[in-house]
């Protein structure tokens, strides 16, 4: 399998992590009462020169409704890219990076974020490992594509190829290891990629619970294995400050949203090309988008 769809779990990850940063932040001046809203992004290739976005996640820190939500975007999703015209949406970042690829998502979803964190697989693999875990049920369904992603999770680094695979081998809930994870996170093909998005969406909440449970003194080491492969424009000082005084906030409930949503979307194809793409009714998603973030 190609390496671009390993990348998935890394945002999730970095998501759950640095959950706890922002939430420090809603007792700035600035957030108190307010919205904050931090694009994560999970880029398909590690040393590739253009790599897309494989995986993209709202998260959102709502501070009016003490609510932290997760917006997953659809990769596939049609959408015009400035200057470029229309095309997937994950393209934006093979073509521009994430500027290009959060001015494509503020232009065609009407959002202001400004900020945004990129990780890689590696980073995913290590913080799951140090954090000892974390649970996932797994369904029965699951278990054969899964067993076969985490075959080629394990094939990615050279030392672990092939040597001391753990498989699944049951239904119901496991205590899953950092590549075990990553393969869920990349699990698609037994059935399609919004089933893939709610995993990736699970998968943050059950380490948002087990982050909740973690002391304050492994935050430094956690935070270091972060900034080995992320990209992020907030420095360690104030990332580590707002990580411990966020714990005040792990009471906020956690909510789910998939964009474009099951009612108000359809296959389609691009013609130039005839690639697959995602087509969406504009005033229909954004009204429920926008409901979801901000209401």
């Amino acid at each position: 399998m190609k390496n671009k769809i390993l990348i998935i779990l890394m945002v999730i990850i970095f998501s759950v992590i640095f959950n706890k940063n922002v939430y420090a932040k809603n007792k700035d001046s600035y957030l108190e009462n307010r919205i904050y809203n931090i694009l994560l992004v999970g880029k398909d290739g590690i040393s590739r020169k253009k790599s897309r976005a494989d995986t993209m996640i709202i998260l959102t820190i709502d501070n009016k409704n003490k609510a932290i939500k997760l917006t997953s975007l659809a990769r596939d999703t049609l959408v015009y890219l400035p200057n470029k015209g229309y095309d997937k949406l994950n393209h934006a970042f093979s073509y521009g990076g994430c500027d290009l690829l959060l001015e494509t998502i503020n232009s065609n979803l009407n959002l202001n974020i400004l900020d945004y964190a990129i990780v890689d697989f590696k980073t995913f693999v290590d913080v799951i490992n140090v954090l000892g875990g974390v649970e996932i049920n797994i369904e029965d369904r699951e278990i054969g594509g899964l067993n076969k992603a985490i075959d080629a999770c394990y094939g990615l680094e050279t030392e672990n190829k092939g040597n001391n695979i753990q498989y699944i081998t049951s239904s119901g809930n496991h205590l899953l290891n950092g590549y075990q994870t990553l393969a869920y996170c990349r699990l698609r093909k037994i059935d399609n990629c919004f089933y893939r998005d709610a995993r990736q969406r699970k998968v943050v909440e059950s380490l948002a619970y087990k982050l909740s449970k973690v002391s304050i003194f492994r935050y430094p080491e956690l935070i270091r294995i972060l900034l080995k492969y992320v990209k992020v424009n907030i420095s360690f000082d104030k990332i580590l400050n707002l990580a411990i005084i966020s714990r005040n906030l792990t009471n906020y409930e956690m909510k789910q949203f998939q964009f474009p949503v099951d009612e108000f979307r359809e296959d389609g194809t691009l013609k130039r090309n005839s690639q697959y793409v995602i087509k969406w009714n504009k005033n229909e998603n954004l009204k429920l988008l926008h409901e979801f973030i901000y209401n």
